[in-house]
Parts: structure tokens; sequence; C-alpha cells
């Protein structure tokens, strides 16, 4: 059974992890026009790297 206090840090934690990748598609697609080519360099990054490309396209 989970608490309410790890429930809480695991909403926090994909709320910072939405933000960040929010930051990174905006980032990226000033210098990657073409989106399957950014959406393989964001799931290069290992914090990324289970993201669909549903979840990226969400933020191109």
């Amino acid at each position: 059974m989970c608490t309410y206090g790890a429930s809480i840090a695991r909403k926090n934690a994909q709320i910072g992890l939405d933000q960040g990748l929010k930051a990174l598609v905006s980032s990226l697609k000033k210098y990657i026009n073409d989106f399957d080519a950014l959406y393989k360099e964001v799931i290069s990054n290992e914090e990324y790297s289970q993201m669909t490309k549903e979840e990226v396209k969400k933020y191109y």
C-alpha cells in the first residue's frame, strides 16, 4: 500500500519530468525541424527514454 506522501512525491516527480520535457522539446525544435529526428534525440536522453511519441508531440 502506498502512503499519501509517496503518492505526492510521485506526482511531483512526474510534474518535474513533464516540465523538463517541455523545455527540452522547446529548445530542440529551434534546431531540429523534423519531428521524428527530434523524437529520436529526446529519447536518447536517459530520463526521457521511455516517452512515447504522443507524449513528446504534446509539446511539439
